[in-house]
């Protein structure tokens, strides 16, 4: 069950006193009863607040609504207006509550799995930068929603192939080593998880956390696109954020672009929905596999590329092998990258924003914030003292002191994320978050 503020879990935690405390930044309270992720409190500190945005329920090429997102949030510390309409419909607007610097978190959404190539998805891309963030600026959030899977199927025909029952698609290959008869069986591109805002009447990215790429019907014997260089970055606004190549399958959809075909996703900037399937896919099979919201490319045989900045590619032709690329992810040169892309999440994309605690002028790369004056104060290893300075140390070193008990709770976060992202906080510096 949840533990409220000032329930003690430390006794009963298996984790070592290291642990704790490499995990001990990314914890917050998002309500004194209500703990949906992961809880800390060391007696006589602030509570401090974090804020987690998620795709509030929805699934598939569109976004969420506002009744959607006001169920999702209903007992947590997060409000936000869902765009209705136009180009940003299910783009979530959230209000900077206090000038701070930020520690801003995106994961982007997984591809889907293909038909016979199941094991296994393209896991949607982490990665995190800090922002300097005005009182009462508008952030706008689309999270990036998981590429559809192509199974079990939606009718007889798609479901017998699914269960391994009946194989046209792989008989028409082998025998013309095309499909122009049948189609169908990959996975959707996975949608990218954006976060942007707005300057001078115009849109400006801040970090963009890419999707993955759909599998194909078949998994690959040898080199594919499966195999494309992960976990890319751009940093420049000066590199066009365009769509990715559509063939068969449909390309990614990229920041700002214009795309035409069905199965290609859309760009941000043209409204972020996920691609249909192919036409020959829906002729014949009815195999309706789209990509997801955020700009991930529907699926034919092959599979869809994930959105992101640029998007992912798709197979020029519709090879039963060919999944989709990966989407490129996004840092605006005006933040400073915390944790390079990783690929790393496995179903929905999701936000994390944090206020962000620099504590690089300690002589520990150790600190807290004063509840009183909200600034860093240093802290000393165990068994040294805070010289008159408050910057340095002096002392044996050891441990790091620390006032009271641990209370760590990290098992309510969503499927797919509890492992990767305990990992991803561990190696986070511990001199970098509040």
């Amino acid at each position: 069950l949840p533990l409220g503020i000032g329930d003690n879990f430390c006794d009963h935690s298996p984790l070592s006193h290291q642990d704790m405390l490499s995990i001990l930044p990314s914890c917050a309270f998002p309500d004194a009863d209500v703990c949906p992720h992961c809880c800390c409190l060391i007696p006589g500190d602030t509570p401090v607040v974090l804020w987690w945005f998620t795709t509030c329920g929805a699934s598939g090429p569109h976004g969420p609504t506002q009744a959607q997102c006001d169920s999702a949030y209903k007992n947590s510390n997060v409000s936000v207006a869902v765009e209705k309409e136009g180009s940003l419909r299910g783009v979530q607007v959230w209000r900077v509550p206090a000038t701070n610097r930020y520690r801003i978190s995106a994961y982007g959404a997984a591809g889907g799995k293909g038909a016979k190539n199941h094991n296994k998805r393209s896991h949607g891309v982490f990665i995190s930068a800090t922002f300097q963030l005005e009182k009462d600026e508008l952030l706008y959030i689309l999270v990036g929603q998981q590429g559809e899977d192509a199974c079990p199927g939606g009718n007889p025909q798609t479901q017998k192939i699914c269960l391994g029952e009946s194989s046209p698609i792989e008989e028409d290959y082998k025998k013309k080593k095309d499909l122009k008869e049948w189609a169908g069986g990959g996975g959707g591109g996975g949608g990218a998880t954006y976060i942007f805002r707005q300057k001078n009447g115009i849109f400006e990215p801040l970090l963009i956390a890419a999707g993955g790429g759909g599998k194909a019907y078949l998994k690959a014997q040898d080199n594919s696109l499966d195999d494309a260089p992960l976990e890319q970055f751009e940093n420049s606004t000066a590199v066009p954020g365009v769509s990715g190549n559509t063939g068969a399958a449909g390309g990614g959809g990229g920041w700002q672009d214009v795309t035409l075909l069905p199965q290609a996703g859309r760009s941000l900037l043209e409204g972020g929905e996920g691609g249909q399937a192919c036409p020959q896919a829906l002729a014949k099979l009815q195999w309706a596999t789209s990509g997801g919201f955020g700009g991930g490319g529907g699926a034919c045989t092959s599979g869809g590329g994930g959105g992101g900045y640029r998007g992912g590619h798709a197979s020029a032709n519709d090879d039963i092998t060919a999944g989709g690329q990966d989407g490129i992810s996004f840092v605006n040169p005006i933040g400073e990258i915390f944790l390079h892309p990783l690929a790393a999440m496995e179903s929905h994309g999701e936000v994390e924003v944090q206020i962000y605690l620099n504590c690089s002028h300690c002589h520990s790369d150790n600190c807290k914030r004063d509840p009183d004056t909200n600034l860093p104060v240093c802290q000393c290893e165990m068994g040294a003292v805070l010289a008159n300075d408050n910057v340095t140390c002096t002392g044996k070193t050891g441990s790091f002191i620390l006032t009271g008990s641990f209370c760590v709770l990290c098992i309510f976060s969503p499927p797919g994320l509890l492992t990767v992202k305990s990992e991803l906080e561990m190696m986070a510096p511990v001199n970098s978050v509040l």
